[in-house]
């Protein structure tokens, strides 16, 4: 199990590991809703990005901004952060619910049904920090 979530310089783990047609989708950085740790903050800060530009406040939360309705990231059909991007994106299609503390995969995503056990296993480890570090109930088992 991982001790701690990937600091400012550390590049995200691959959770659910991205299909040739993920890398070409982008669906899920269309509208998105994806909620950000600290970890993830400081690590797109130590790319040289300004809070202001990538969050917007949800309540005590902080999410990624869209702009013209995709992910401030998203540029040119591609993640221009893929590599530090945040935690959730590297586990999407695999979803945590910040209330719930369930984790769940997205049937929204055309590769939902390709989820791995060892994924969602993998990503129920990391929700756990997730949760943790947000301050928020645990992972339902």
């Amino acid at each position: 199990m991982p001790h701690e979530l990937p600091g400012p310089r550390s590049r995200v783990p691959a959770i659910w590991i991205a299909r040739p047609e993920c890398l070409r989708c982008g669906l899920c950085c269309i509208d998105t809703e994806m909620i950000l740790t600290p970890s993830d903050i400081a690590r797109l800060e130590a790319l040289g990005f300004k809070r202001e530009h990538f969050t917007v406040r949800d309540g005590r939360l902080y999410r990624l901004r869209n702009v013209d309705g995709r992910c401030v990231f998203f540029r040119n059909g591609r993640c221009v952060v893929y590599e530090y991007r945040p935690i959730g994106c590297s586990m999407y299609p695999i979803v945590i619910d910040a209330e719930s503390g369930e984790v769940t995969v997205d049937e929204a995503c055309p590769l939902a049904h390709t989820t791995s056990d060892a994924e969602l296993e993998r990503a129920k480890r990391y929700a756990r920090l997730i949760l943790a570090e947000l301050g928020l109930k645990g992972v339902k088992r």
